[in-house]
């Protein structure tokens, strides 16, 4: 069937070049086709129920009417802002397919030390579908693609942070796979965004929020003109949006992460407490404090204050050698642990929502340039600056015979000598990163009809090309590696010998221990100049392509015209990342780091698509089509592919349709999935064999065994490093299987609409990394142990034992697949003093799997950042100059428990040991642990009133009843802001939202 298919769409290219080569025998056009839209937008302006009508705008480059079988879902911006969703990527994620699905966003800076690594760099906004992430959903500004854009090496996806909202008149969003029609990337789903078009006069827009509890404020200001001059027209729109931050501290329940334990038996809290009898907030790994490294567990903290009588005498042992210093945290004796540190003014200080500032400009416009020729074009421009405040960690190793190694005698003198007197000073301290994004797209081409005698019809055509740069430069605080070396070596308080990366540099001396430079922070200048820097990196995007179709119908068959549609494309990709000169040399210490990430590649494509009607004014049958389409694809990169996609619509009666597709998308690697240079991230420490003997399986039990480790085994370590990479050469395009049936309902006795449809979404050949922690235990947890594939990318120390590296390079897994049903409803409702809406958007989720390999299965359906369901409701009143909203938003429950073997119920020791039997280790705590969290529901209003007749003032509120986020355990599937899993919830509480608008 490929070869089939290939061939077919070779010879529509052909006949393109055939049917072009008529022009010139073309009678004059009807000039009601040239001023409409290209057409991926060819079609009059929609209403709210348009997805609900035969005529789909986005999903189908046929040019008669056809029913179609795809669900398009149609979300006007002005809708979405009485919600309170002012920027783009608010507003797209109204739409069905998107709600329940953790984006890629500027929340993620405070979910981990040096915030998360992601797709397109710190604070991008990219929007993904289906729970299938953005790198397979294909964003398009009416109908073209869109240039990616960000920063950092995984650059790849349309940063929405480029696309100024207040020139969006709609968004189409086509739920399911799509490559047959626009190629790579559709795999869940086209996100088309319709721009306005203004007739005359100028429009200015200002539009907010603020929360009632501070922080996390928004601004925009923005102004839209129009002009018409009878052959042609020029829009121009510029806008300027500032999202301000908000802080960890902010809010209770991101300022303190806490355990959320329960006694197994009573069901009573037993969370770790604090000195003062409160639950105490676990928000990070201790800071000012010292481990030693070989011998003494826990840590040590400083208090010279003799007898303080808030310190257990376990504290105090070791105060004859070591004065100024208690210990913490020592296992089996949970009274060390009530005083121990835990927090700090970085983490406080931390963004959950990251500020970020744009500035857009927007130009589009057409002429027409004869009577069967208009030509049109536009061009963005955008500018990001955005930064995020989070935390980094400093605990180098100091050598016992280095100068400033105050405490080395003292431990070796306590210890008999067990002690090496290697300690590991730990400090948390804040960290920012700053980004700067220039942005740039043009686009434009031609289009128009043409004769065609053969046929004696009237086909359409487009060409067009489009060309875009992303130039993003990024910086951040780092400490450097080689200079923590120096300043730790034996012998001499600083070696210069080993600067080798960052010099030359005077070594300076680092009074690691000292209470000012280890506990207070108060650093000299030259301390922070030597062992601190910032540099820029510099990340580079281009894109060029030229895109060109033609359609029209080929003869009448008994049920309407069959009509077809070919075309090409043709496109060109650049990435060029380089980060800073210490970053490509590997010299930051426990931060992420990359070398030059650089590559291109080129795409060759043709297409065809078919509308055939089948039946029509027949009982039952008031219209039967079928539509078919077919893509070749070429990639310089990896090859060829081919994909398909089959639909039927059938319109029963006037108020009953049903509808059903199925098909194949794929999606080719990214340029930063294949040249990916190896990038460096650090993680906390995952070992299976760390204490097996507490409370691993029989498996882990086994294989720890068989290593020589013993059941107490606890190495001494600085975290994993985990290795990631590109894979040109080896890395295969995904592939997927769509298929969806729906029905909708417009019944004639009221102004009612209802679609409900379902989709389900198979992807093979994933591109994706297993990820550290899923490595480790996959190896551990395996029967064939050692020698299975994932042991082998496991590096331990050779003296300590402990992992240190993890290859976490890009692969392609298995298989994920995605099941759900959506529903929409939409009602209107004339009345003697206005009218009456209703609008409903919901979604289940029936299936989200993932199978990284054959051996392995993860049920994703019902976690942290998966709820199987979510929707929204929105009830509107128009009565003469006023309007009044009212809406909720749903999330539904989610529950990590069955995650695990043995649901909830955990073995807590650490913290929890030692309470029945002080000094055990193994005396540890069966708990049960908050995993499971509620429905979560937030409910919105706002009035709109027309001032006069150009200007209206709208005032609204957010999250009416102030509902906070929820709250789960530190063993939540996904990761925790604080204690709120997930990035799905509202962080800022009650929000007062407002809208002034003045025509001119």
């Amino acid at each position: 069937m490929n070869r089939i298919l290939k061939a077919a769409l070779l010879g529509s290219g052909s006949a393109i070049t055939l049917l072009l080569s008529t022009s010139s025998l073309a009678q004059p056009a009807d000039p009601n086709l040239l001023a409409s839209p290209a057409p991926a937008a060819a079609a009059p302006a929609l209403t709210d129920t348009d997805e609900l009508d035969e005529i789909v705008v986005t999903g189908s480059r046929l040019s008669s009417e056809y029913n179609s079988p795809n669900q398009v879902q149609v979300i006007k911006a002005e809708t979405a802002r009485n919600a309170g969703a002012f920027d783009t990527a608010s507003i797209i994620n109204r739409a069905v397919a998107a709600m329940g699905t953790q984006q890629v966003n500027n929340r993620l800076s405070a979910t981990t030390a040096g915030g998360m690594v992601v797709d397109g760099g710190n604070n991008a906004q990219t929007i993904g579908l289906r729970n299938l992430g953005a790198g397979r959903t294909l964003v398009m500004l009416n109908g073209h693609r869109l240039t990616p854009a960000g920063t950092g090496s995984r650059v790849g996806q349309v940063d929405l942070n480029t696309i100024p909202s207040s020139i969006i008149d709609r968004v189409e969003v086509l739920t399911g796979g799509a490559s047959s029609i626009y190629g790579s990337d559709a795999i869940a789903g086209v996100v088309n965004i319709i721009p306005r078009r203004a007739s005359a006069g100028l429009e200015m827009n200002l539009d907010g929020n603020v929360s009632q509890h501070g922080g996390g404020n928004y601004f925009q200001g923005s102004m839209f003109w129009g002009k018409d001059y009878g052959d042609g027209y020029i829009n121009i729109g510029a806008e300027y949006r500032r999202q301000e931050s908000l802080k960890n501290r902010q809010r209770s329940r991101t300022s303190c992460a806490q355990d959320y334990v329960f006694d197994a038996t009573t069901g009573q809290r037993t969370d770790l407490l604090d000195a003062n009898g409160n639950i105490k907030c676990r928000n990070l790994n201790p800071t000012g404090i010292f481990f030693d490294y070989s011998f003494y567990g826990g840590w040590f903290q400083y208090d010279p204050t003799p007898g303080n009588p808030a310190y257990p005498a376990t504290a105090l042992g070791l105060r004859a050698s070591l004065p100024d210093w208690v210990r913490a945290a020592r296992g089996g004796y949970p009274e060390t642990y009530t005083y121990g540190t835990s927090d700090s003014p970085a983490y406080q200080n931390a963004d959950s929502i990251a500020p970020l500032e744009t500035g857009s400009l927007y130009i589009s416009g057409a002429y027409q340039v004869s009577n069967d020729v208009e030509a049109y074009g536009n061009l963005l421009l955008n500018r990001r600056v955005s930064s995020s405040d989070t935390w980094q960690f400093l605990y180098p190793l100091l050598s016992p015979t280095n100068p400033n190694n105050t405490v080395a005698k003292g431990l070796i003198q306590a210890s008999n000598g067990s002690s090496t007197g290697l300690v590991q000073p730990q400090m948390n301290m804040g960290q920012y990163q700053r980004q700067t994004v220039n942005y740039g797209q043009a686009t434009g081409g031609l289009r128009g009809t043409l004769d065609m005698p053969l046929l004696n019809r009237k086909w359409s055509w487009d060409v067009s090309g489009h060309a875009g740069r992303s130039d993003g430069r990024y910086s951040s605080d780092f400490f450097y590696n080689d200079r923590l070396d120096a300043a730790t070596a034996p012998g001499v308080a600083c070696d210069p010998s080993r600067i080798t990366i960052s010099g030359p540099a005077n070594c300076v001396s680092i009074p690691w221990l000292s209470k000012r430079f280890l506990v207070d922070q108060n650093w000299t200048q030259e301390e922070r100049d030597f062992l601190m820097g910032r540099e820029t990196g510099r990340t580079k995007f281009d894109q060029a392509g030229i895109d060109g179709s033609i359609s029209g119908s080929l003869f009448d068959l008994p049920a309407g015209p069959l009509d077809v549609a070919t075309g090409f494309a043709l496109r060109y990709q650049h990435l060029n990342d380089t980060p800073g000169y210490n970053a490509r040399n590997g010299n930051y210490f426990a931060s992420s780091t990359a070398g030059i990430t650089k590559g291109s590649d080129t795409v060759q494509e043709l297409f065809g698509e078919v509308g055939v009607p089948l039946l029509a004014d027949l009982p039952l049958v008031e219209k039967l089509s079928f539509t078919g389409s077919g893509r070749y694809t070429k990639y310089r990169s990896f090859g060829s592919d081919e994909t398909y996609k089959a639909g039927l619509g059938w319109t029963v009666a006037p108020w009953i349709a049903l509808r059903a597709s199925t098909g194949t998308s794929f999606r080719a690697p990214s340029l930063y999935e294949l040249y990916l240079a190896n990038q460096l991230s650090f993680y906390s420490y995952i070992d299976p064999c760390r204490r097996y003997g507490d409370s691993a399986t029989a498996t882990v039990t086994a294989n720890c065994t068989a290593q020589g480790f013993a059941p107490d085994f606890d190495p001494a370590n600085s975290g994993i490093t985990a290795v990631t990479g590109g894979g040109k050469g080896q890395l295969e395009a995904e592939t997927s299987r769509n298929k969806s049936v729906g029905l909708v309902l417009t019944p004639a006795f009221a102004n009612l609409n209802i679609a409900v449809d379902y989709y389900s979404i198979a992807v093979n050949n994933e591109v994706a990394s297993y990820g550290v922690g899923s490595i480790i235990n996959r190896c551990y947890n395996n029967p064939t142990f050692p020698g299975n594939s994932f042991c082998a990318k496991i590096i331990r120390d050779p003296t300590t034992r402990a992992i240190t590296v993890v290859d976490d390079r890009l692969v392609n897994l298995a298989r994920q697949t995605q099941r759900g049903i959506d529903l929409s409803l939409n009602f209107r409702q004339p009345t003697d003093f206005g009218s009456f809406g209703i609008d409903v958007q919901w979604n289940w989720v029936l299936e989200n799997t993932l199978r990284r390999d054959e051996t392995s299965y993860e049920d994703r359906n019902g976690l942290s950042g998966n709820p199987k369901t979510t929707g929204w409701v929105e009830a509107s009143l128009n009565i003469g100059k006023w309007t009044g909203f009212y809406g909720f938003n749903f999330i539904g429950p989610t529950n990590d428990a069955k995650y695990y073997d043995n649901g909830n119920l955990f073995t807590y020791c650490g913290a929890y040991a030692g309470r029945t039997q002080p000094g055990n280790r193994n005396d540890c705590l069966k708990v049960t642990e908050k995993l499971k969290v509620g429905s979560y529901m937030t409910h919105y209003v706002s009035v709109k009133y027309q001032l006069v007749e150009d200007m209206f003032a709208q005032l609204g509120v957010t999250n009416m009843f102030d509902k906070k986020p929820p709250v789960m355990g530190s063993d939540s599937f996904t990761y925790r802001t604080g204690s709120v899993p997930s990035n799905l919830y509202d962080l800022r509480g009650r929000t007062i939202t407002f809208r002034l608008g003045k025509t001119f």
